[in-house]
């Protein structure tokens, strides 16, 4: 049997009428405040992950769900104040490549460096995603497209580089040039005021 909390208090859910844990959780979402989101999921005190929402809820003998909601300026408050140190590890992902490259170790380094960039890559994607949930008369507040743009340039640069082979000037671009706007990146994102 599936029994559900929302905000720690029992919820009225008959689970037993659906067939797999995305059911659960539409049904949650039915009765959910209107006004409200749902943050944060665990299934058994286990954060909810992927490999849950197909999961058959007659393979479950007894579990809880239990479900968070919120404000949706909340979440993305609570979300964009982790924005600077997710921008300064990818900085150091970077600065972590860079040294390799810097050090004579290429192979290395583009293994390191093909990390960053999908790092990068998924920082602004799931920024992107967060600021469609930002008031749109808030939203200038926290638009990061100069800073996109800047970082996009420098990341074609630093390709080329790689292309042609020319570990040193890679390192270099990566030093003078990506590194100090990941860290008016990270700057601007701890300055938010919400």
């Amino acid at each position: 049997m599936v029994s559900v909390r929302i905000n720690g208090e029992e919820a009225p859910i008959q689970a037993a009428n659906c067939s797999q844990m995305a059911d659960v959780v539409e049904l949650i979402k039915s009765i959910i405040d209107p006004d409200h989101m749902i943050t944060a999921i665990t299934l058994d005190g286990q954060p909810f992950d992927d490999n849950d929402w197909g999961m058959p809820v007659n393979q479950l003998e007894t579990a809880i769900v239990e479900v968070e909601t919120g404000e949706p300026f909340q979440f993305v408050h609570d979300r964009l104040s982790k924005s600077g140190n997710i921008v300064q590890s990818c900085f150091l992902e970077f600065r972590a490549a860079r040294q390799k490259f810097q050090d004579g170790k290429s192979v290395e380094g583009n293994k390191q460096l093909v990390g960053a960039v999908q790092a990068l890559q998924a920082f602004f994607q799931w920024y992107g995603t967060l600021l469609e949930l930002v008031p749109l008369d808030k939203r200038d507040n926290f638009d990061l497209t100069k800073e996109v743009e800047d970082l996009s340039e420098t990341c074609k640069a630093i390709c080329q580089q790689q292309l042609y082979q020319s570990w040193w000037a890679l390192g270099e671009s990566i030093q003078q040039k990506l590194e100090p706007q990941l860290d008016e990146l990270e700057k601007r994102c701890r300055s938010f005021q919400f």
